[in-house]
Formats: C-alpha cells, structure tokens, sequence
C-alpha cells in the first residue's frame, strides 16, 4: 500500500525479539520516528539494541504478561512478535492483544499455521497478521519467475482462492457476449478486465472482446474449465532451473507445478531429492550441487529463461548465479540472508536478490502504514491492487447484502473467507464480521473501502 503515516503522527510500537529480524525491523521503524520499545529475554541483545538505535529495551520473555505489561503494551498501537519461536509469537500476540494493543502482527517460521488453518489461528488468537518470511520470499520468487508470462496465478486462503489473468483468444466461447450471458464458472468472478491498457470495472452488460485481460478470482478448481472457455492453449512457458531443495525451493516449485512454466530442481541431499520427487508431480527434481559446471551444462542452462539459486548460503547463491549468468541464463535470482549483500549481488550481475528479512520489513511497514488493508497484489504497474480487508463488527459492510452496501466505484469483492470456507459472492450474498474478504480496488477507492469495513465511527 502507499498510505503514510501523517507528518508527526508518530506510532507506539512494542516488537518482540531482538535477533536479525527484530533488530532490523526496529531500525527501520526508529527511522521513521515511532516510538519503539524491544523485548528479548537476552539481556546482551537489548543492551545492543538501546546502543545503536533509538528504542528503549525490556529484559524478559515476550510470552509473559508482565513483561508485556512493563512494556506498555496495554497503550501501543501495533505489536510485533518476532523471536524464532513461532508459539512464543503466537502467545504475545494473543497476550498483547488482551492487554489492549491496538493491533498484532506475527512472524511465523513454521508452515503449519499458514494453509487451511491461516484464518482459524487469526480468529480464536486475535492477531491482526501472519507473516512467514520464507512464503514471503517464495511468492516475490514466483513472480519474478512468471513476469512477461501470458497467465499469471495468484494464490489466496491458503490456496484455496487464485487470482489468474486470462487473455481471450481468437475463437473463444467468451468473445463477443456480454458477461451475464458469458459461460463464466458459479465458482469464478471476473473482477476487472484490462483493454488497450486501461482497467475498467466490468458490469453485466460489458461486451467481452478478443484480446481483454480478464482479470479472476476464483476457486482453483474451476479456473481450468474458465481457461479453456477463454481460448488459451497450453503454451510450452519458460524454463527454469530452481535450485535448493528447502522451504523456500520448495514452495517455490509448488507454486510452478500449476502453470506452463518447465521447473527442473536441483538438491544436493539424496535423501531431500527422492522426497521432493514423490511430493512435486510436474517438477523434473535431480540431485547434485547447482554449482557443478557439467552439471549445469546437462540442465541446459544456456537455454533457460531463469536461473534461481535458493540455498541457505548466501556465498554459493552468488557463485551460481554467477556462473548461470555466463553459462547463457536469460535472468538469475537469488536467495539473500543479509540485506546489507543485495546491493553487491546486483553489482556482481545478479538480476534480483530476494531477502527474507527485508521482504518482512516491507510488509511490516506498509502494514503500519495502511490501517486495516493488507495489498496482495499488485495490478498494472500499481494502478490497482487487491487487497485483504477483514469486517469489522458494527461496520457498514455487515449491514447489508453487498448490492446495497454501497460500494465506491473501482472496487468488488472477488471472495470471502469465512473459517477458513471460501465464498464466491454475489451480489445477494452478505458480508459477516469477521469474515476476511478479498476485494479488486483501484487506489483511489481504497480509503473508503477501509470506512466500510470499520467499526470505527466517523
């Protein structure tokens, strides 16, 4: 999002933990002159901290409501739980939250509180956001990965929602109707179409034409079905040569098992590569180093359109895609633990250095600076995006069905996420609090999008 905070409206943010992604993210915040306190239960890590930034520092365990107390978290407008233990960060939030921060956002390592169960924790626990660091760096992979492709694929709700830009071709069922009369699936709503690069927010009534980007939300079982209906063969897509095995590879891989895009994935442990060959269906996986020469010359890497290299050593992702990039790789990628290496990678010829920690602290600000909206994903450059927007209880999009509601122009729910069940809306259909909904907006819509889903009185 790009809301700022006002000039002089400064913030009282409490962070939990003060290893790498704590520390960094206090930085970042003292920078922009909030007022920030750091708790770690390491007395030589707040000592540090209070050294070098302007922050004052708590001693004690972040899931102790004392601690919390001392704090001041019962008056702090955001908290972030950060240490490496994920029920630690959950417990704080949770203790925070009671305690009467305004807001929680928590930093997960484990994939387990992601997926189906995403919206149950965020429900019964009372936190405001869920980041995990390496999903974060997976999706910024992806994307990178898939720019310049014909369908692009969002995924929402733990996968359950996609997001997928469809373009019609010549000869499609859909070209030449109008959207009510379109064969569009119950399950998928088009929520904006993109025509001689303008956005335009369709109606029932909009003529559909050869060439529109068809921008969807949906549930992913019905997007196939709506692909072909659109005309769009299966194309051959872009080759790619993933190496590293791990979380982030992984999740990487998964996310490219869906599209044309031709994966093959390099991991060094034997053990590690026969598991991801049973797990990935379409992935080509083989084992060995991603930096052996002959072994690169096999893949075909002077062939291939990306080289992403997603070790945990920050020196071999470098040397590999050093040695990609002057073995023919069109774009390299690579995996960065210390933000300070990114400027020196692209420097060394890396196209984009991806870092976890930096990846949390954007989040992380821009959560900060945007209230209750949390973007997704970005539409043409920034020209719209969609967004995450919870209900809040004794809001005006729980008042009425969403026809009535009187959304501002530029805006459409594409789906809503009810305990963790997804929702295809219509126009009939009504908004609960607490439901999590997924809706299209154009920026200039998005502050009265927030009034809608406020409690809050104006």
């Amino acid at each position: 999002m790009r809301y700022t905070v006002p000039h002089g409206e400064a913030l009282k943010i409490v962070i939990i933990g003060a290893g790498e992604e704590g520390s960094y993210l206090a930085k970042l915040l003292a920078q922009e002159k909030h007022e920030i306190v750091v708790v770690d239960h390491n007395p030589a890590k707040v000592e540090r901290v209070e050294e070098l930034l302007d922050v004052r520092g708590v001693v004690g365990h972040g899931s102790s409501a004392a601690v919390l107390e001392l704090a001041g978290v019962f008056s702090c407008d955001l908290l972030i739980a950060a240490t490496n233990n994920d029920e630690v960060n959950l417990l704080a939030a949770r203790l925070g939250k009671c305690q009467g921060a305004k807001r929680a956002v928590v930093r997960v390592q484990s994939s387990d509180y992601l997926g189906y169960h995403r919206y149950f924790y965020q429900r019964h626990l009372g936190f405001d956001a869920l980041l995990m660091p390496s999903e974060l760096c997976a999706q910024e992979i992806v994307e990178l990965v898939r720019q310049n492709q014909a369908v692009a694929v969002e995924k929402f709700a733990g996968g359950q929602i996609q997001m997928r830009r469809v373009v019609l071709t010549e000869g499609s069922a859909l070209a030449s109707k109008s959207l009510a009369k379109s064969k569009i699936p119950k399950q998928c709503l088009v929520t904006a179409l993109i025509r001689d690069h303008q956005i335009i927010i369709p109606t029932g009534d909009t003529i559909l034409q050869v060439g529109d980007d068809l921008l969807v939300i949906g549930k992913a079982e019905s997007m196939d079905h709506l692909e072909r209906e659109a005309g769009r063969e299966v194309s051959k897509g872009r080759s790619v040569i993933l190496v590293g095995g791990g979380e982030i590879g992984l999740s990487v891989a998964r996310s490219l098992d869906y599209t044309p895009v031709r994966v093959k994935l390099v991991e060094e442990d034997k053990h590690r590569a026969r598991e991801l060959a049973e797990e990935l269906d379409r992935v080509e996986v083989i084992q060995g180093d991603g930096t052996d020469l002959e072994l690169l010359t096999e893949l075909g890497v002077k062939d291939s359109d990306v080289y992403v290299s997603a070790c945990g050593e920050d020196e071999k992702n470098l040397l590999g895609c050093q040695l990609a990039k002057n073995y023919g790789a069109k774009k390299t990628i690579a995996l960065v633990k210390k933000p300070d290496y990114i400027t020196l990678y692209q420097k060394l010829g890396v196209d984009a250095a991806i870092s976890p920690r930096v990846l949390l602290a954007q989040h992380v600000l821009r959560y900060v600076r945007s209230g209750h909206v949390s973007s997704i994903a970005v539409i043409e450059e920034g020209k719209a995006e969609v967004v995450e927007m919870r209900a809040e209880e004794g809001s005006k999009i729980v008042s009425a069905p969403l026809a009535k509601v009187g959304f501002p122009a530029g805006a459409i729910v594409g789906s809503i996420v009810r305990e963790g069940k997804v929702i295809i809306p219509r126009g009939a259909d009504q908004v609960q609090a607490g439901d999590v909904c997924i809706v299209f907006a154009f920026l200039s819509s998005i502050p009265a999008l927030e009034k809608i889903f406020s409690g809050r009185k104006s």
